[in-house]
C-alpha cells in the first residue's frame, strides 16, 4: 500500500483539480448560470473532498461478449447448485476450517509519518482557531435577549410569509453585533445588532425598508441551509489546510453564497428596489462588523467581498423562465461532469491508508515472468465472464482442463497479478518438507509445544492431514524453520513460484508479506505437481516422488461428489483484523479428467477462503465439473 504521504499527496492534487476546474466553469458559463446554480455547484466539491476519506467500494462493471469472441457468459443471477452438491455442501463444512491470523502492519515510512504529524499539527492549529471562534458566537448568543418589540415582530412574520417560511427560526438581538447574522443547524436563529432595535423609535419609510432587506437577506440564508454550509466550509478547512487552493475555494463559496442570497432577495423585491437594497449594503460596510464567527451567516461581510456583491447587484436583470430552465440544465451536466472524477478520488481514498489493511499491498504483476512458462504455445485461452458468480466481490478465476490443454480464465488482468498466498502456500511446505525427510508419508505427526494459540483446533498435536485440515500454521512454520531459508529458496527456485522472495519475515514471509503468486502461476504448479502421478512428465512433479505427491494430494481431499472428487486448500489473508484477501485453489478428478483451478478475491473487509471456496464451488457446478 501506497503511504500515508504519498495518499495525501495525491488526494489534494485531484482536489485542486476538482476547484481548478469549478473555476473554470464559473468564468466560462458566467453569463448562462444563475448565481442559485454557481452556488450549488460548490456542493459537488464537497462530495468529492468527502470521497478520499471514506472506503468507497466502486461498483463492478459488467462485461459481456458473444459466443463468436471465445467467452462463455453466464446469466445474470448465479445457477442453483444441484441437491446432491448442496447436501455434501452443508454435511462437509469442517473441511472450510480457514483458520488465519490477523498479522499487525506497522507500515508508515518515514515520509508517510512525517506528512501525518504535520497534518495532524495543523488541523489541531485550525481546531483551535475554531475553537476560539465558536466560544466567541457562545458568548455572544449568552447575551443575547428574545425581540419583543411589536413592529419588528410584524416585519418579521411579514418576511417570513413572503419566503414560504412556516417554522419561523428564533430572533434574537445582542449588544455584540453590528450587522445581522444567521447561525445555527439544529436550533437555527437570527441575531439582530441591538442599535436597531433602538432605532425602531425612528418611524421612517428607509429604516424600514432596510430592515425588511436585512431581514429577507437572512431569512433566505435560512431557507438555503447555509448553517450547514458553514460546517461544511470549516470541516473541510481543517481536513485540507495545506491545500492553498482550499482555502481559496472556501473563500469563493462564501461569496458566491452572499451574493446567491442576494439575488435571491432581488428577485423577491423586482428590479425598482435594486439601488434600495444596494444602499443598505453601503450603509452596513460603513458598520461592518469584523469575521470573529466561523459558523455565522451575514448580510455583511469583508471589503472585497461587499464590492463583488454591489457590482452584481448593479448589473442584476430579473431572469426569464428560459434563463432559469437552461441554467438548471447546465449546471446538472456541470456537475455530473465533476462527479465522474469520484472514481478517481475513491481508488486513492486515504481510508486505507489510516488502516493499513484496505487494499492488496506492494501488488507485483507478471512483467519479469517468462509467460510462455505457464501457457506453452499450444495453449488454448479464453476469457469467461463470472461476473454473476462474483457478484460485488472483486477477485479472479483460472481454470485449466488437462484433457483439451484448455485454459479459462475471468478477469485475466487480476489473474495474472502476484499476491500473498497466504494458506494455500502450505501445500508447498508440505512437499518440500516430505522431499527434505522431515516428515514422511507414514510418520507427519509433530508434538503440540502447549502454547495456546488462537483455535482449539491448533492446540493438540498435528499430523499432515489435520495440520492442512486446520491450516494449523505453527505445523508449516515449524517445517519451514526447520528446512531453513536457503534451502526453500532453493525449492521455490525450482520450482518456479512466483516471486521467490523471502525476505519479509522467514517462515512466515507467505502470510501477507514478501511472498507472492499469482492465480494463473497456482495453476500452472498444481498441474505440473499432481497432473499426472505415474509418467512425471512435468519439470515441477519429477523434483517430487510419487509417493510425496500422493501424500499431500490426500491431505488435500475435501469430499466426493457424483461428478468425481474435490481437492483443494483455502487460504484468508487477515490485516490488522480485517480480512482483506481469500483463496481457494486445487482440482477435480471425474472419470480420468483432470481440472485445475484457482479462485482469488480481495475486499476492504469481507474476503475469506470461505467465500472464495463457495463461489468456485458454484462455478465448478455450472460448468458441470461437479454436480
Amino acid at each position: 500500500m501506497t503511504s500515508f504521504g504519498l495518499h495525501f499527496i495525491l488526494c489534494n492534487l485531484f482536489i485542486a483539480f476538482s476547484i481548478l476546474a469549478v473555476i473554470a466553469i464559473k468564468h466560462l458559463f458566467k453569463n448562462h448560470l444563475s448565481a442559485q446554480a454557481v452556488y450549488r455547484l460548490w456542493s459537488v466539491l464537497f462530495l468529492l473532498m468527502a470521497l478520499p476519506f471514506v472506503p468507497v467500494k466502486l461498483p463492478k462493471t459488467l462485461t459481456t461478449a458473444s459466443a463468436s469472441q471465445g467467452r462463455y457468459i453466464f446469466p445474470e443471477t448465479p445457477v442453483q447448485t444441484s441437491g446432491a452438491l448442496q447436501t455434501i455442501m452443508g454435511t462437509s463444512r469442517d473441511w472450510m476450517n480457514d483458520f488465519t491470523v490477523s498479522v499487525n502492519k506497522k507500515t508508515p515510512t518515514f515520509f508517510g509519518m512525517f506528512c501525518l504529524v504535520i497534518w495532524m499539527t495543523g488541523i489541531i492549529f485550525m481546531l483551535s482557531i475554531q475553537l476560539r471562534a465558536h466560544r466567541k458566537l457562545f458568548l455572544m448568543k449568552q447575551s443575547a435577549v428574545t425581540v419583543h418589540h411589536p413592529a419588528l415582530c410584524r416585519l418579521f412574520e411579514q418576511c417570513c410569509t413572503e419566503l414560504g417560511i412556516k417554522k419561523m427560526p428564533s430572533l434574537y438581538s445582542t449588544l455584540l453585533l453590528k450587522s445581522p447574522v444567521m447561525t445555527g443547524i439544529l436550533c437555527p436563529a437570527i441575531y439582530l445588532p441591538s442599535h436597531l432595535i433602538d432605532d425602531m423609535a425612528d418611524t421612517s419609510q428607509d429604516l424600514y425598508q432596510s430592515l425588511r432587506h436585512m431581514l429577507l437577506h437572512e431569512l433566505v440564508h435560512y431557507k438555503q441551509r447555509d448553517a450547514l454550509t458553514n460546517a461544511l466550509i470549516n470541516f473541510f478547512h481543517l481536513l485540507y489546510w495545506p491545500n492553498p487552493l482550499v482555502w481559496f475555494a472556501m473563500d469563493e463559496i462564501r461569496n458566491d453564497r452572499e451574493i446567491a442570497c442576494d439575488t435571491s432577495v432581488l428577485n423577491r423585491l423586482g428590479e425598482e428596489n435594486v439601488l434600495a437594497y444596494g444602499n443598505t449594503l453601503i450603509h452596513l460596510a460603513e458598520r461592518m462588523s469584523p469575521d470573529i464567527f466561523s459558523s455565522v451567516s451575514g448580510i455583511s461581510g469583508n471589503m472585497r467581498q461587499l464590492t463583488r456583491r454591489i457590482r452584481r447587484i448593479a448589473a442584476y436583470k430579473k431572469p426569464t423562465r428560459a434563463d432559469g430552465i437552461k441554467s438548471t440544465c447546465i449546471g446538472l451536466s456541470i456537475a455530473a461532469l465533476l462527479l465522474s472524477l469520484s472514481p478517481v478520488l475513491a481508488t486513492y481514498a486515504l481510508y486505507p491508508a489510516f488502516s493499513a489493511s484496505g487494499k492488496i499491498e506492494d501488488e507485483s504483476s507478471l512483467e519479469n515472468t517468462d509467460k510462455a512458462s505457464i501457457f506453452d504455445e499450444n495453449s488454448k485461452i479464453s476469457e469467461i465472464d463470472l461476473s454473476a458468480c462474483f457478484g460485488d466481490t472483486e477477485g479472479s478465476f483460472v481454470l485449466y482442463d488437462l484433457s483439451r490443454n484448455t485454459w479459462q480464465i475471468y478477469n485475466k488482468e487480476k489473474a495474472l497479478v502476484r499476491v500473498s498466498p497466504d494458506s494455500t502456500y502450505k501445500i508447498y511446505a508440505a512437499l518440500f518438507a516430505l522431499d527434505a525427510g522431515f516428515i514422511t508419508p507414514e510418520n507427519s505427526e509433530m508434538t503440540w509445544d502447549g502454547e495456546i494459540r488462537a483455535f482449539d483446533a491448533w492446540n493438540q498435536d498435528q499430523d499432515l492431514h489435520s495440520a492442512m485440515k486446520n491450516s494449523v500454521n505453527w505445523y508449516f512454520q515449524t517445517l519451514e524453520e526447520g528446512m531453513g531459508k536457503a534451502r526453500t529458496g532453493q525449492y521455490l527456485d525450482n520450482i518456479g513460484y512466483g516471486n521467490r522472495d523471502l525476505s519479509g519475515g522467514f517462515p512466515s514471509c507467505w502470510l501477507e508479506s514478501s511472498l507472492k503468486i499469482s492465480p494463473a502461476e497456482q495453476v500452472y504448479l498444481l498441474k505440473e505437481i499432481f497432473a499426472d502421478l505415474t509418467s512425471q512428465d512435468s519439470s515441477a512433479g519429477q523434483m517430487f516422488s510419487t509417493s510425496h505427491i500422493a501424500t499431500v494430494k490426500d491431505a488435500l481431499y475435501l469430499y466426493n461428489t457424483p461428478g468425481g472428487a474435490l481437492y483443494g486448500k483455502t487460504g484468508t489473508g487477515n490485516v490488522n483484523d480485517h480480512n482483506i484477501r481469500g483463496w481457494f485453489i486445487g482440482f477435480t478428478e471425474s472419470n480420468g479428467q483432470m481440472y485445475f483451478f484457482a479462485t482469488h478475491i480481495e475486499d476492504l473487509d469481507n474476503a475469506s477462503g470461505s467465500r472464495a471456496a463457495e463461489i468456485t464451488q458454484v462455478i465448478l457446478s455450472d460448468l458441470g465439473i461437479i454436480h
